[in-house]
């Protein structure tokens, strides 16, 4: 097979990325406070909404990882690890082993009664992933996936990929865990390694009225293919995650443009700790609420999950703040595990003379 090189990166890191992420971001924060709080009958009117967004979640953060990925894979495996995958592997055991002792202290989540979680979690964390943190073991996976390929044709690898997604999608492969999930969207981090050019020369064309048609599109599409149920139709929910993936870009262009929207760049850029605290607040919730058995007007549950939403992240973003130089906690406990970024010198006649 032909080796194709993979495109090198554009410099600087441009905003609609960042923004695109935290577009992502928060709507995987506020899919998981409609989860819980369905969980225990309070998420009102938002309930059957939640799966609407599925096609749109995660194909956007897979495929924003995939553009931010395209130079790494250059790398020598070992660089990678240590660059990339060591920090993501480290914080997913210690996560995964934090949230499981929380879960099991906590009373039962589920009006059932069901146990939150067993402690054969935590020795199949790495055979059957995180329900939760799947996205941080699934990352260095595709790391190495996209480095095992890397001198294949970008053509074979899509189409391999494709018929993963396809198959996945449509549930005629099934495994009951996240790795359907990462089957589905595999797909969309290796095309963003090879297709981020392209998005990067069409990005500056982006105009106002194309979000809004785009958008239009996405929400009919969506609406048809529900009503119709057709989404484990092969193909169907590919090509429904592929226009989210592109009004996702579009709507985070337009955002970069506005100073207002700024604070969703600002979470695009920390990601990773919203990621990793997010649900604890939200199983604590659900496990208070099932013990007081707390009900509420539909009117007033509805508007829990943005509220709940809201406040997780908040928590998360203080207490990355608060611990993020602790080691271990946000980074990995010895930094030689790690390849630091390298940092921009300061010219000599823009340092500032502070003595």
């Amino acid at each position: 097979m032909t080796q194709v090189p993979v495109p090198p990166p554009v410099a600087g890191r441009e905003a609609w990325i960042d923004v695109a992420k935290g577009i992502a971001i928060t709507l995987v924060v506020l899919y998981h406070a409609i989860m819980y709080l369905d969980e225990v009958g309070l998420a009102g009117a938002l309930a059957p909404l939640n799966p609407l967004f599925d096609t749109f979640r995660m194909p956007l953060f897979f495929f924003m990882s995939g553009i931010l990925a395209a130079s790494a894979i250059r790398l020598p495996y070992w660089q990678l690890f240590r660059k990339r995958m060591s920090l993501l592997l480290y914080l997913y055991l210690a996560w995964v082993t934090l949230q499981t002792l929380f879960l099991l202290a906590l009373p039962p989540i589920s009006p059932s009664g069901a146990p939150n979680t067993t402690w054969a979690s935590l020795v199949t964390l790495f055979i059957r992933p995180s329900s939760n943190l799947w996205f941080v073991y699934a990352l260095p996976l595709f790391f190495t996936l996209a480095w095992l390929m890397r001198r294949w044709s970008p053509l074979l690898q899509v189409a391999l990929t494709t018929v993963i997604a396809v198959l996945f999608g449509a549930q005629l492969l099934h495994t009951g865990s996240p790795w359907d999930k990462m089957g589905k969207y595999l797909l969309f981090f290796i095309a963003a390694i090879y297709l981020g050019p392209l998005v990067r020369r069409l990005v500056p064309r982006v105009r106002w009225w194309h979000v809004v048609l785009l958008c239009l599109g996405y929400a009919a599409l969506v609406v048809v293919t529900t009503k119709l149920n057709v989404t484990k139709v092969p193909f169907v929910m590919l090509v429904v995650s592929t226009l989210a993936v592109v009004v996702g870009i579009s709507v985070a262009v337009l955002l970069a443009k506005i100073p207002a929207f700024d604070f969703v760049r600002s979470l695009g850029s920390r990601t990773l700790p919203i990621y990793l605290v997010h649900t604890f607040p939200m199983t604590a919730l659900a496990a208070i609420l099932v013990a007081f058995d707390v009900q509420a007007p539909v009117a007033v549950a509805t508007l829990l999950p943005p509220l709940l939403c809201t406040g997780a992240i908040l928590l998360a973003l203080a207490l990355h703040r608060r611990f993020q130089a602790v080691p271990g906690v946000f980074s990995v406990p010895v930094a030689s595990w790690v390849i630091a970024p390298k940092r921009t010198a300061i010219p000599r006649s823009r340092k500032v003379n502070l003595t």
